[in-house]
């Protein structure tokens, strides 16, 4: 590692309170942010982290051992100007000695320098140079939990990457299986219990086609039953939230394959725990396939291919997508690996984790 100045070394050294910013928006991007977190606690037992970030991600980081506090902050909320006047108030006030800013953004890096944190790292995007004291590049072809980690190497830290992290309690766990069987779920709970998430947040940039996500379905369920010969020895469910209710309908009408249909139905620590019971979660490229590892559920995750190797992780996860030319790296071609994208790769990439499970 090349040397670092000097004020760089005495960040986590001195540091009695930190600061750190992830996106206000997406659940995904701080479920990856977990390992940073945890190396952080680790270098820094002692210091107050506290985590500035939106307001779902409380709920999301429950029972988090690594933050000493989580402050939410909305910036599409009306306010203005006022709204971030206060917060760079609350920040001043609160006289943190550092701040790691894993939102690319330039008001993360605005807000940090106005309330004046002595040190302040970040990544060197957005034109906002300038208002850090340690820039980082982002390296746009590497896994975005190493990008993360990056920010604690630029100050001296050995950081290896680490899987997400989340936390959901046994009594949540037993609440989930309880969803199940008022949903529809035969006593005892058969198993595998493999979970389908065909709606997405982008649908043009990450929705598979309902059709193929059934034909999935109806594969995995031949293959489970012994083509026919011992009936169905599993159970397929379908999660989403209330605007993917649609899409799992569309799945679940299209299968031959009788679903749990649990979609619209679940909060979010509903949905996790279902994830922490499930076997396998098979879906596009969403949240949820970033808490289903970090909850230790193997995916199977369906991605374009501009997103897969930033997104993806390692066994027993599976990312499955459709090349594309180079020549054609436009802003359409998520759309058209998709569509280009047949049921059978995905069939045996479930296949084969449910092999390597034991399933």
């Amino acid at each position: 590692m090349p040397s670092l100045p000097e004020d760089a070394q005495r960040t986590l050294a001195e540091a009695q309170r930190i600061l750190v910013v992830t996106k206000f928006r997406y659940l995904g991007d701080t479920i990856v942010a977990t390992p940073f977190l945890r190396r952080l606690r680790e270098v820094a037992p002692e210091a107050a982290v506290i985590l500035l970030t939106g307001p779902a991600l409380p709920i999301l980081l429950q029972g988090c051992p690594y933050l000493s506090e989580i402050w939410t902050f909305d910036p599409q909320n009306p306010g203005g100007w006022r709204a971030n006047r206060q917060l760079i108030s609350q920040i001043r006030a609160a006289r943190f000695d550092a701040a790691f800013l894993l939102n690319r953004s330039l008001h993360s890096a605005w807000i940090a320098a106005l309330a004046r944190i002595p040190r302040r790292i970040g990544f060197d995007t957005e034109c906002r140079g300038p208002l850090l004291t340690t820039r980082v590049p982002y390296r746009r072809d590497a896994r975005e939990i190493d990008c993360y980690l990056d920010l604690l190497r630029a100050v001296g830290v050995e950081a290896a990457y680490r899987l997400p992290e989340l936390w959901v309690t046994e009594e949540e766990r037993r609440r989930a299986r309880e969803m199940l069987a008022g949903a529809g779920a035969p006593p005892p709970l058969p198993r595998p219990l493999i979970l389908f998430q065909p709606g997405a947040k982008d649908p043009y940039k990450k929705r598979w086609e309902g059709a193929r996500f059934a034909a999935v379905a109806d594969g995995l369920a031949q293959h489970l039953s012994g083509n026919g010969s011992a009936g169905l020895r599993a159970c397929f469910a379908l999660i989403g939230a209330k605007e993917e209710e649609g899409d799992c309908a569309q799945v679940a009408a299209l299968s031959r394959t009788p679903f749990v249909n649990l979609a619209g139905r679940t909060n979010l620590r509903e949905a996790l725990a279902l994830l922490a019971e499930a076997d396998l979660l098979i879906a596009n490229d969403t949240a949820l396939v970033h808490a289903a590892a970090a909850l230790n559920t193997p995916t199977v995750s369906v991605q374009g291919p501009q997103t897969a190797a930033r997104w993806g992780y390692g066994a027993p996860h599976r990312v499955v997508t459709a090349p594309f030319s180079p020549g054609r790296a436009d802003r359409h071609a998520n759309r058209r690996a998709l569509d280009a994208l047949p049921p059978e790769p995905v069939r045996e990439a479930a296949l084969a984790v449910l092999r390597e499970i034991g399933a």
